[in-house]
């Protein structure tokens, strides 16, 4: 790809990558075609576009290398100013999306003594928490926190206690079933027989070592993770990560959090 290409602007890069993902670029009429699609800034793209056309290249092979080009813009970006976009769902024409999974996976491989999940639906995780527990095992010191909400059942009266023990036995036997345990709590509220009283913890976020936070719509289940369509924010800035985790370890510490015991 031409210097000439490159120069284009990131709102031009996209109109060309969804022109072209579209079939709306004919090499064989291309300057008309780049004047319907992308207007005056038609005309930068042209001699660029001819030499990739005239050495082989396809539509397809083309719009693979502007979206890349976008991503890294993209993550130029993020990294300046500390923010990350991180979008999941079906693919659309010139919007860049990511995978929460890998974000999610990526956090976790490179944290060095701390990991904090906090989430509500939990559901066909393993992948995940297994990452988790192989850090556990492997690294003295490195510490997993997780805060989850523990509903109580529908037309369930049993005791606080025992929903809980029952949550615990589940978590082990679907979810977690390695020896080396995080430390687990719950908001005792969820569990409250007076619905006018109930709270959930509905918070999503994973965050790494203090510094690094995903904060998401995307709750820990397959589903959510691999094919629903959310959004969510990647942080690297020390005050608000600092913040994040100082909240839940002031909930944790007044008692708001309760743990739950895993054996």
């Amino acid at each position: 790809m031409t210097q000439a290409l490159l120069g284009l602007s990131t709102p031009t890069l996209r109109n060309l990558l969804s022109a072209l993902r579209a079939g709306r670029i004919a090499p064989a009429n291309l300057a008309a075609s780049l004047n319907r699609n992308l207007g005056a800034s038609g005309a930068a793209a042209e001699a660029p576009l001819r030499q990739l056309f005239d050495d082989g290249m396809a539509p397809a092979h083309i719009a693979t290398l502007l979206q890349a080009v976008l991503e890294t813009r993209s993550d130029q970006v993020a990294e300046a100013h500390g923010f990350e976009l991180v979008l999941s769902g079906p693919d659309v024409p010139g919007v860049q999306t990511g995978d929460t999974a890998a974000t999610m996976r990526r956090l976790i491989d490179e944290a060095k003594f701390e990991v904090l999940l906090v989430g509500y639906a939990l559901n066909n995780v393993r992948d995940l928490f297994e990452r988790l527990a192989k850090r556990l095992a492997a690294a003295p010191g490195f510490r997993v926190v997780l805060c989850f909400d523990i509903a109580r059942p529908r037309n369930d009266t049993s005791l606080d206690a025992e929903v809980v023990r029952r949550f615990a036995h589940d978590f082990r036997k679907r979810h977690w079933p390695w020896p080396a345990l995080p430390e687990l709590f719950y908001d005792p509220r969820a569990l409250d027989l007076d619905p006018k009283k109930r709270a959930t913890l509905h918070a999503k976020c994973v965050v790494t070592d203090r510094c690094r936070a995903l904060i998401t719509s995307a709750n820990f289940t397959e589903a959510a993770q691999r094919r629903n369509i959310e959004a969510g924010i990647l942080v690297r800035d020390a005050a608000i990560t600092e913040r994040l985790v100082g909240y839940f370890e002031a909930l944790r510490a007044s008692g708001l959090l309760a743990p739950c015991a895993l054996k």
